[in-house]
């Protein structure tokens, strides 16, 4: 992170709001990152209830032995996707062995005869990229891990570090068997949103101070950059404020993450 980089991208009169933001900002370094991870892992033997339908803590328990372990892709599946980075922690960190990973295709194949799967990722901000995981079709029969489900069920455990509670509720909607495996779930009160109703900044201002810098702001992203909402509040208006040592979620404020105009510096890259 690059705070006093990113301090000096805003005029003075507007550095105390800046700094007070910078101060609600939630930074997890590769440590955190690891124990966070750690912890999901330890979740899943809780007892607590992952899902409307999903298994339960001895099913769950019993799946591990021999799941198949699969990194979920973004809406549009990329190399970069921080689900392949999970994998190898899973892989450095908690032991799975190398023979234990598999590609999504692989993986569905497993599934049809009901090898579990447990997919691996950071961070839930409104599902979609699981969603689309789950029901994007794959494979020479393009089918999906949704239609192998009908069809046979198997047991499936989604593991990640951070949630919000839109993005689990969305899940739950659309993959209810699936078993929620995530060590915080955030809800508004960690958002700008929740912020502003706790009387922390003052609506007009916040909104005035945000759509004043937006428009410095250069997001890479089509889809933020083309939706003056969302590079305001980050992607499905979630206004986030947190970040990893490896990545930001585009849920995140951009103006923390974004490139942009003038010398814009932003506090964390997104990569």
């Amino acid at each position: 992170m690059k705070p006093a980089a990113w301090l000096r991208n805003f005029e003075k009169a507007d550095q105390k709001l800046a700094a007070t933001l910078l101060d609600r900002f939630v930074f997890y370094n590769s440590d955190a990152t690891d124990m966070l991870l750690k912890a999901s892992w330890r979740s899943i033997a809780d007892g607590l209830p992952k899902g409307p339908s999903a298994p339960g803590r001895s099913q769950l328990l019993a799946a591990l032995k021999y799941a198949n372990f699969v990194p979920v892709h973004g809406e549009a599946p990329n190399p970069t996707d921080s689900g392949y980075l999970f994998c190898r922690k899973a892989r450095q960190i908690l032991g799975i062995p190398e023979c234990r990973f598999s590609s999504p295709e692989e993986a569905l194949e497993g599934a049809k005869q009901g090898v579990p799967v447990v997919f691996l990722d950071d961070f839930v901000g409104s599902g979609d990229q699981f969603i689309e995981t789950w029901q994007r079709a794959i494979g020479d029969e393009g089918m999906a891990f949704m239609d192998v489900y009908h069809n046979t069920p198997f047991p499936c455990i989604y593991l990640n570090l951070v949630t919000t509670d839109y993005g689990l509720e969305a899940i739950k909607l659309a993959a209810p068997n699936v078993a929620l495996c995530s060590t915080h779930i955030l809800t508004e009160k960690s958002t700008i949103q929740g912020l502003i109703r706790e009387n922390i900044f003052e609506e007009e201002e916040l909104n005035n101070f945000l759509t004043k810098y937006t428009s410095r702001l250069r997001p890479e992203e089509d889809y933020i950059a083309q939706n003056l909402s969302y590079r305001k509040w980050g992607y499905k208006n979630r206004g986030l404020m947190l970040g990893f040592e490896h990545s930001i979620p585009d849920a995140t404020l951009p103006i923390f993450w974004s490139p942009g105009d003038d010398g814009w510096e932003p506090l964390i890259e997104r990569s």
